[in-house]
């Protein structure tokens, strides 16, 4: 079995650190108002939005296993029998995907008898793109 984890730009880290940082400084103007008693669902909010920003930088991940690629992020999974992959390119396309950087590589599968793409972005590409050659 063989784990990769995403890649992360280092503007969508930016990104996630503003907007946790935004979020905490709701929460302590609250706190210093002493309006969270008050406000309870906008405190829940709050906490629950920034738990919400920082998800899918703990959990994307992609798992290649007993001929399965198995990507994960969020409550999301792809499955992939290896397979059924027909080509790998590397691609710094925008679309939305489970990956968290744009140096991002496009794989190419069959789902039914048609052709699907899904973008990854593993830290090691070329590790990752090996593992996939492999027979497990």
């Amino acid at each position: 079995m063989h784990k990769f984890r995403s890649r992360i730009d280092w503007w969508v880290l930016g990104f996630f650190i503003c907007l946790t940082g935004m979020l905490v400084q709701l929460l302590l103007t609250m706190y210093a108002k002493g309006t969270m008693v008050q406000y309870p669902v906008h405190t829940a909010v709050y906490v629950l939005a920034a738990v919400v920003v920082w998800w899918p930088v703990l959990n994307t991940r992609y798992v290649i296993s007993d001929g399965i690629l198995t990507i994960h992020c969020m409550w999301l999974t792809w499955k992939i029998p290896v397979a059924d992959i027909q080509s790998i390119t590397a691609t710094t396309n925008s679309v939305s995907s489970p990956a968290l950087s744009l140096d991002r590589l496009e794989v190419v599968y069959l789902k039914n008898g048609k052709s699907c793409t899904v973008l990854v972005s593993p830290k090691n590409k070329e590790l990752f793109c090996k593992s996939l050659m492999l027979k497990d």
